[in-house]
């Protein structure tokens, strides 16, 4: 676990870049080289069921049951899934019921894996 001193930003960087730098120092022992790139960090992960309200070129915006709205960028490692086969995030439309797995990279919510549900 990562205590929360190690998780706060200095007062020059934005917030997710701490919890990032953070991130890389607890999975790499505190090894990872100063110039890497932050915004390529995993800082957490997590998922949404919900509605696809919109689609977009590089986003899926998903409502959940409580009325948050959820905008998931779309970005090369993104798939969709339809009974475990991979189908285009694309070609989803408004309404469609789904699952989305995504994380929090860079500042972004970035959608990994989105199950279809019908």
């Amino acid at each position: 676990m990562i205590g929360s001193e190690a998780v706060q930003a200095r007062d020059d960087e934005a917030w997710h870049l701490g919890a990032a730098r953070a991130a890389r120092e607890a999975a790499t022992g505190g090894s990872g080289a100063p110039g890497d790139s932050l915004d390529k960090v995993v800082i957490a992960s997590s998922s949404v069921s919900g509605r696809v309200t919109r689609v977009g070129r590089n986003v899926l915006t998903v409502r959940d049951r409580e009325g948050g709205l959820y905008e998931l960028r779309l970005d090369r490692h993104s798939r969709g899934l339809r009974q475990g086969r991979q189908v285009s995030l694309r070609r989803i439309e408004e309404g469609t019921p789904v699952r989305a797995q995504f994380v929090l990279m860079g500042g972004r919510t970035v959608a990994r894996d989105v199950q279809i549900r019908r």
